[in-house]
């Protein structure tokens, strides 16, 4: 039997790698979150259609697996939201627009495979919306997990809305 080694692609955003043959989020801090299935493949296809919405139903139709329902599928985008934060910051640009959909934004970089993050030790400024003022940063009052569940509970609104609507 002969076997062949194949790159994997990596899309690189600029506190995260995704690796979706591991199903793998690599952090800059060198720590691993590996990821279920079918949110490695909702990953993916943003990814692939990175900086364009894709809508709930569309994501359904290509990513969910034969035997799921949209409530479950709406699970997967929540758990996948949830992930997308890294000690109270959002560090995977996965972003629900309005009522329209989902997007992710354009990676760093698409490569074949994935690079030790020493290679790109040129210090990179996170784009605006990731940064955040000093009083903010120092208060003592952390508004991370709050904001977590009011993201998580309006993806998922915008999802059964969504569904409501189109049925």
């Amino acid at each position: 039997m002969m076997t062949t080694k194949v790159d994997t692609r990596c899309y690189r955003f600029p506190e995260v790698d995704f690796e979706p043959e591991s199903r793998t989020l690599y952090w800059s801090d060198d720590t691993m979150t590996v990821l279920s299935y079918e949110e490695s493949r909702l990953l993916e296809m943003l990814c692939y259609y990175a900086g364009e919405v894709l809508s709930s139903r569309t994501l359904f139709k290509q990513v969910a697996l034969p035997d799921s329902s949209f409530a479950q599928h709406q699970s997967v985008v929540t758990s996948l939201m949830a992930k997308s934060y890294r000690n109270g910051k959002k560090c995977l640009p996965f972003e629900v627009v309005g009522e329209f959909g989902f997007r992710v934004s354009l990676p760093q970089q698409t490569l074949a495979k994935r690079p030790g993050r020493a290679a790109n030790a040129t210090s990179q400024t996170p784009p605006a919306s990731l940064t955040h003022s000093a009083t903010i940063e120092e208060s003592s009052f952390s508004i991370a997990k709050p904001l977590t569940v009011l993201v998580t509970a309006a993806a998922v609104i915008i999802g059964m809305t969504a569904l409501l609507t189109q049925a």
